[in-house]
């Protein structure tokens, strides 16, 4: 019975990922939840990633309160496995959730977390891609001059890691903020 369970279960994976690429999450979403009924209890990390890609889906249907719970429950099982990466990705999730919502202090809580737990592992990727969740939640607070500090850091690291689209989008966050912190420069030159 566990062997045909844990198949049942990849087949409701694979048909969430179909629906998925097809921009159906309502679809994803019922497969996901289908294969986690199906899922043997052993297969922690394969449930991990059942909650995380649950998350996705439930972001893409604007059901924010629902991701960050699957998104807490994939994080949770990724610690437990002691999979650093796992852990920080969803952390970096929850920031995304809660930047999609506006909750800015809580969004730069997780990123800085997931920021954290990737450097602990000196996972350069992750490093770079939460500098520059960083840069855009402080810009969107205005506080441009933060935020070119984390855009600039993550265009250095994406070069590095010859991340070539990457690195263009931060450039133009970086051109695009500029003439703002000269704005704010003068600013507070007249005070």
């Amino acid at each position: 019975m566990g062997n045909s369970d844990y198949e049942n279960a990849k087949q409701m994976n694979l048909a969430a990922g179909e629906c998925l690429k097809k921009n159906d999450f309502v679809g994803a979403l019922e497969n996901f939840s289908k294969a986690l009924e199906f899922l043997p209890e052993g297969e922690l990390e394969a449930k991990a990633r059942l909650y995380s890609n649950m998350g996705h889906a439930q972001v893409g249907l604007r059901r924010y309160i629902d991701a960050l719970s699957s998104f807490r429950n994939a994080a949770e099982i990724f610690e437990q496995l002691g999979d650093k990466i796992g852990r920080a990705e969803q952390l970096g999730n929850i920031g995304s959730v809660y930047r999609d919502i506006e909750k800015w202090g809580a969004s730069l809580d997780s990123y800085f977390k997931s920021l954290e737990a990737f450097k602990e592992v000196d996972h350069k990727g992750g490093v770079a891609d939460q500098y520059s969740n960083i840069g855009y939640a402080y810009s969107r607070q205005g506080e441009i001059k933060k935020a070119l500090q984390f855009f600039e850091k993550a265009k250095a690291l994406y070069d590095e890691l010859g991340e070539e689209r990457k690195s263009q989008l931060c450039d133009q966050n970086i051109q695009t903020l500029k003439p703002y912190m000269k704005e704010q420069d003068s600013l507070n030159e007249g005070s």
